[in-house]
């Protein structure tokens, strides 16, 4: 097959298909912004040495230079040169070039054009090259080289490092070149539902580094607020890791599928968990499940595993309080953490200029808003999501194309889209609200009865009806995710939050029929301590919430979630009731937490006791627990709690200060032996000793004698000397073992490096939006 015989076979989806190396891909519709940063990046990976964006050219614009160094600190040795076109199927004429033969000359004479690279996406006829380069010798050129549109496919086909480089190419061709038949069904569902939407993506500094910890240290947490993009790297990043055949992408949903999927004798997994610790609100049963997993996480790292989390800000920041010492080592300093907000003008305009390009906004509409987007692109708060909404016509109906309104769309996105929602026919909100009520995704063959029929009365549609406007929202608001539909993105559920907040009569069916997953994950009660993003339950309904706690299943981890609501979410006139009315909900068994004075079960019996609701047998179970905590744990996390505390009798607590004293300190020295022999090397050094320096730190701030003071020091002493020989330990271990998992293909730059950036020019990124 030449070149110009470009043909398309149809083939089932599935089969396995044989592409030549010119099999096309759209680099008509990418713009010449980015287009001019693809150059880059091909000459890059083909030269292996850096590309510096020169200067920006004098006609127009249309083109940009590149200079080409031999090595560092030495003068150029060429010149690249690109032209972009947004006609698909236009060709390169040796005329196109008579427009730079000034330019060359100036070159050759500074001696920046001993070779000289001209690129265009354009496609290239042998005779019209050849005749280039015979030109460009009479200019005192030696080595010319005409690159047009198959030479660069050919080069992004062959480059699994140059497609993680610039990775919207994904977005442009046939997909089943790029993954097939070796990819897990899991990760097949994660690609075709983010396939349409790769071809908008850009790059970012934050892409870069995400790649690069992910290389370094096996994992990265990619932090931002609402649709900042987090999600988008991580499918782009997974995306990337699913080239190698050896390799498995999957796409968990908590820290609890990550427990039953992964295996240590599989080192090509690559594990990516979107909004890691809650998707709205901080789920604190995800944050018990990663203070285990996470011991876990860092043995499968070792075997070559990766993994990328995604989390909000806020919501993070909220977990990783809570976890402390058990947190993974490159979160707490920061190394492998890569906040995903800090975008340049640039690359704001790029992202806004993809999102308009390829959205389905009429050329009149782009037409208008085109002088106001730089505008737009210049909000401090920019956010990706956003810029994608904004090409979107189901999200821009009554907005009008004026600089003000589009840039308060930006500032002020929580409030547009709450108007969209409400904006939209009754049966579609009706569809959105059947979603919401499944936290997890309805899943047509497998939903909950009650929640749907509750739906099904508050809206006055029928399952069916209401099912049959999935497809309508899809790509807008709704997503298929496997069998399960799910929004889109989560602030869709935040904006439902905030409609619900408003409607009374809509906040009664909701807590008749939500699942008692949302309701305990994502409610919580008028008058208690407030929780962001959460919906707030009236205390008129307060009879109705009781009724749906007390029918909770008595499962484990349903039971750890009712406790946590019961003493942290509940109201006192909504503990009380549902107590008195369910007395048997104290007594009810769940996993416990790492820290006792952390535990949801020892604080709702301590909150009952407080209000005189608990049995004298549950309190004397649980003063036996807290003092097994102190005297065999060494923890005394619960003493900061002074209702845990009131559940211990007053003579028992003193019998415990005692045991400490006399017995406990002064045994020290063999503890600490005890724990570093029995140390797991997979864990940090620094948490074996977590509960044990927190007693010394809390007996302390009790006060104490100085023979005690002698000890606490000593002790001290002792761990921090213990700490050390562990990392010596763990770092001769670590030596020793060889990661021989491929991971080279979704590795950058070896040195950090700053995107290319051209200097000042009057064109505008969004010349050609509404060509």
């Amino acid at each position: 097959m030449t070149a110009g015989d470009d043909q398309a076979v149809s083939k089932p989806p599935r089969d396995r298909h044989a592409h030549g190396p010119w099999s096309d891909l759209a680099l008509h519709t990418i713009g010449w912004r980015a287009f001019q940063d693809l150059c880059s990046q091909v000459c890059e990976v083909v030269l292996e040495r850096p590309v510096e964006i020169f200067r920006e050219a004098q006609d127009g614009g249309q083109d940009a230079v590149f200079l080409i160094p031999a090595k560092p600190d030495a003068p150029p040795i060429g010149t690249v040169q690109c032209k972009h076109t947004s006609e698909s199927n236009k060709a390169l004429k040796v005329g196109d070039l008579t427009a730079e033969i000034n330019h060359v000359e100036d070159l050759v004479k500074a001696g920046q054009a001993d070779t000289y690279v001209f690129m265009t996406n354009m496609s290239v006829d042998a005779p019209v090259a050849a005749a280039m380069r015979t030109k460009l010798r009479a200019l005192g050129v030696r080595k010319p080289h005409i690159l047009g549109r198959q030479y660069i496919v050919r080069a992004i086909r062959s480059s699994a490092k140059l497609r993680a480089l610039v990775p919207q190419v994904y977005g442009l061709g046939d997909l089943t070149s790029i993954v097939d038949e070796r990819l897990s069904e899991q990760s097949r569902a994660l690609l075709d539902s983010w396939i349409p939407k790769l071809r908008t993506y850009v790059p970012t500094k934050a892409h870069r580094d995400a790649v690069n910890a992910i290389s370094e240290h096996g994992v990265v947490l990619l932090l931002g607020n609402p649709s900042s993009g987090k999600s988008a790297i991580g499918a782009i990043v997974s995306t990337i890791a699913s080239e190698n055949p050896n390799n498995t992408v999957l796409a968990l949903t908590s820290p609890r599928d990550f427990e039953t999927g992964w295996n240590p004798n599989d080192p090509g997994r690559f594990f990516w968990i979107d909004d890691a610790f809650g998707s709205n609100v901080l789920r604190d049963d995800y944050v018990q499940d990663w203070a285990s997993a996470f011991s876990k996480l860092r043995a499968v790292i070792k075997h070559g595993n990766r993994f990328l989390l995604t989390s909000r800000k806020h919501i993070y920041e909220a977990a990783r309080r809570r976890l402390g010492q058990r947190n993974l080592a490159q979160f707490v300093d920061g190394s492998a953490v890569v906040d995903v907000g800090d975008l340049t003008f640039e690359e704001k305009s790029q992202i806004l200029y993809n999102h308009i390009n390829f959205g389905e906004q009429s050329q009149s509409w782009r037409s208008s808003v085109k002088p106001h987007l730089s505008a737009v692109a210049a909000v401090t708060d920019f956010l990706p999501g956003i810029a994608e909404r904004l090409g979107d016509p189901n999200f821009t109906k009554g907005l009008t194309p004026r600089e003000s309104s589009l840039v308060r769309f930006m500032k002020e996105p929580r409030e547009h889209l709450i108007d969209t929602v409400n904006a939209l026919d009754d049966q579609l909100q009706a569809a959105l609200i059947l979603v919401y009520v499944h936290q997890a995704g309805f899943d047509p063959n497998d939903y909950d009865p009650s929640a749907a029929q509750a739906v099904a009365e508050l809206t006055g549609f029928t399952l069916t009806k209401i099912q049959d406007c999935f497809a309508e929202l899809a790509g807008s608001f709704l997503k298929l995710s496997g069998s399960k539909w799910t929004f889109a993105h989560p602030t869709i559920s935040d904006a439902l939050t905030e409609i619900l907040r408003q409607k009374p009569h809509m906040m009664a069916a909701l807590i008749r029929g939500a699942t008692i997953d949302t309701i305990l994950s994502s409610f919580i009660c008028e008058n208690s301590p407030h929780v962001r993003d959460a919906l707030v339950i009236p205390a008129t309904l307060d009879d109705a919430l009781v009724s749906r706690l007390g029918r909770t299943p008595d499962e484990w981890h349903r039971n750890w979630l009712l406790f946590h609501f019961l003493s942290y979410r509940a109201s006192e006139a909504v503990f009380t009731k549902a107590i008195q009315q369910f007395p048997g909900l104290l007594c009810r068994s769940c996993w416990q937490t790492e820290l006792v004075g952390n535990d949801p079960q020892v604080a709702a019996h301590a909150r009952a006791h407080r209000l005189g609701l608990l049995q004298g047998d549950l309190r004397l179970e649980t003063a036996d627990r807290l003092e097994s905590a102190a005297l065999t744990d060494l923890d005394l996390s619960f003493f900061e709690e002074e209702d845990m505390l009131a559940l211990m009798p007053l003579l028992r607590l003193v019998g415990v200060g005692l045991a400490l004293r006399t017995t406990i300190f002064p045994s020290l020295d063999d503890r600490i032996e005890e724990i570093t022999a029995d140390a797991d090397l997979d864990e940090e050094p620094e948490s074996h000793f977590e509960k044990l320096l927190g007693m010394l730190d809390r007996v302390e701030t009790i006060g104490v004698d100085t023979d005690t003071a002698d000890l606490i020091v000593g002790a001290r002493n002792q761990v921090k000397r213990s700490v050390e020989a562990l990392e010596e330990r763990k770092r001769e271990r670590d030596e020793e073992a060889e990661d021989e998992t491929d991971w080279t293909h979704i590795v950058t730059q070896k040195k950090e490096e700053s995107p290319p950036s051209t200097a000042t020019t009057n064109r505008s990124v969004f010349d050609d939006v509404d060509k």
